[in-house]
């Protein structure tokens, strides 16, 4: 299995991967009234049959958010990552050493950062973009093959799979509500453990790697607003000079 440190270091193969539970006020006719949601019934199944089932309903997802934390080279790293369908998502990235936004928009990246540049180019590069957006055509190799690293990142199929990659030695675990919302733990030896919705539909709410760190899943079918930067820098060009 991918170690989760892989995801957050940008790795194009992840790691596998919270809604918090809102409270409905019903009105005065209905004050008296304290209404649990009802189970989905996978609190019942077998571990295995919880990660299936957490891994169609993450595949069948329109949108969702992802925050990970884990340690890469001995220093903490995180991921804020809003995912809108294949190859369509944008969000944050530290480290100790860098931090930047990423975009994935339908084959074209974009990336605005104060820390990246000095690294990539020196610090002339550094003074060229500043903190301005810039973005890396389709049509760039470099391009394409940030593509395949975004497009595992943002394919809710492919997170799927990566959920339910291990599932055959999977255990059922207790009922363990994460953050308020109603859960069940799969835990995955030796280090792993998922939390996975008992109501509504049976989404992952996290996944944890003991000894690296963990992805919450959140924003299900949350509309993003996802769009292109407002005129970009053209990285090829200024590289070019």
């Amino acid at each position: 299995m991918t170690p989760l440190s892989s995801l957050v270091a940008g790795s194009p193969r992840l790691a596998r991967p919270w809604l918090v539970l809102v409270a409905v006020g019903l009105g005065a006719a209905l004050i008296l009234c304290s209404c649990a949601p009802a189970s989905n019934g996978i609190e019942k199944d077998s571990g295995k049959e919880i990660l299936e089932a957490a891994g169609a309903a993450l595949g069948s997802a329109r949108s969702f958010e992802i925050r990970a934390a884990s340690t890469v080279n001995s220093s903490p790293a995180s991921i804020t990552f809003e995912i809108e369908g294949p190859h369509r998502g944008g969000g944050t990235f530290a480290s100790a050493t860098v931090a930047f936004q990423a975009e994935e928009l339908g084959g074209v990246d974009y990336f605005r950062s104060k820390t990246l540049w000095r690294q990539v180019g020196g610090a002339s590069l550094q003074a060229d973009l500043g903190d301005r957006w810039v973005f890396i055509a389709a049509t760039s190799p470099t391009a394409a093959e940030l593509t395949l690293a975004f497009g595992e990142l943002t394919s809710a199929h492919g997170l799927a799979g990566e959920l339910t990659k291990g599932d055959a030695t999977a255990v059922r675990g207790k009922a363990d509500p994460l953050a308020g919302r109603p859960a069940v733990a799969v835990h995955e030896p030796p280090a792993e453990t998922f939390y996975v919705a008992t109501t509504g539909r049976p989404y992952p709410l996290r996944w944890v790697q003991s000894t690296a760190g963990y992805v919450n899943f959140s924003d299900f079918g949350k509309n993003f607003h996802l769009k292109a930067p407002h005129k970009p820098l053209n990285l090829a060009a200024i590289l070019g000079r």
